[in-house]
């Protein structure tokens, strides 16, 4: 049973190769790395959209409060012109004055908006260029890649086939234990018991552990979760 499942990881070292070589090759990793800009692309333009819109309301409004204020300060001083009284005369020119620091006021405002409408747009230039460039980079790295998955195909699919034949010979419940552990990004799978411990993450063993071991049983190492058997023992 050990021996069929120690042949099956031998063999599976060779499918391992391989998917870490393409797991790990520049190509993937370049296509990944735009993939996952253009993934979160779509949000900051969405967020740059909703600002650009709140830019927009809040100047059209700076702008009609200074049309407002303008019309009422060619009011005042029109009514100024006109009056003939000191007393009003005085009013009148001290709303004119709160009219013209209002009218500043918001002019200022109104500059401020179209500074951060500016960086608005510029930050859309910006991210229009970058998207372009991702998009340039994932096409070329995605093929790239693509090719180069293709290029281990013929031994990818050996391998493959090597171990359909291999997991024929292992008991199902042991096998499906290995493929769980596999699964989960553990390798190797199989460990031998060096002593009372674990031959890998070097963890002492209990007792009870220890006599499911020499019974020939292979249990779970609960440090590093793999799989551990004992040796036979030569007589």
């Amino acid at each position: 049973m050990i021996k069929a499942l120690l042949a099956y990881q031998e063999a599976d070292a060779n499918l391992k190769k391989i998917e870490t070589m393409l797991a790990g090759s520049e190509e993937r990793k370049k296509a990944m790395s735009a993939k996952k800009y253009l993934e979160g692309v779509e949000e900051s333009v969405n967020k740059l959209d909703a600002r650009a819109a709140e830019l927009y309301a809040t100047y059209e409004k700076a702008t009609e409060e200074q049309i407002k204020l303008k019309e009422q300060e060619s009011e005042i001083t029109d009514a100024l012109n006109a009056v003939a009284d000191e007393k009003e005369a005085q009013y009148l020119i001290k709303k004119a004055e709160e009219l013209i620091s209002k009218i500043k006021t918001l002019g200022n405002k109104a500059g401020k908006i179209l500074e951060e409408i500016q960086a608005v747009i510029k930050e859309y230039s910006t991210i229009k260029k970058t998207t372009q460039a991702a998009q340039a980079q994932y096409k070329e790295n995605a093929e790239k890649y693509n090719a180069l998955k293709e290029s281990c195909k013929d031994e990818k699919d050996s391998a493959v086939k090597q171990l359909d034949a291999l997991k024929e010979k292992v008991e199902p419940s042991l096998m499906e234990r290995y493929l769980k552990k596999r699964a989960n990004k553990i390798y190797p799978v199989l460990y031998e018991v060096k002593g009372n411990v674990c031959g890998a993450c070097r963890m002492e063993l209990p007792m009870s552990e220890m006599n499911k071991l020499k019974n020939g049983e292979v249990i779970d190492c609960d440090q590093c979760g793999r799989l551990l058997y004992m040796a036979e023992q030569k007589k």
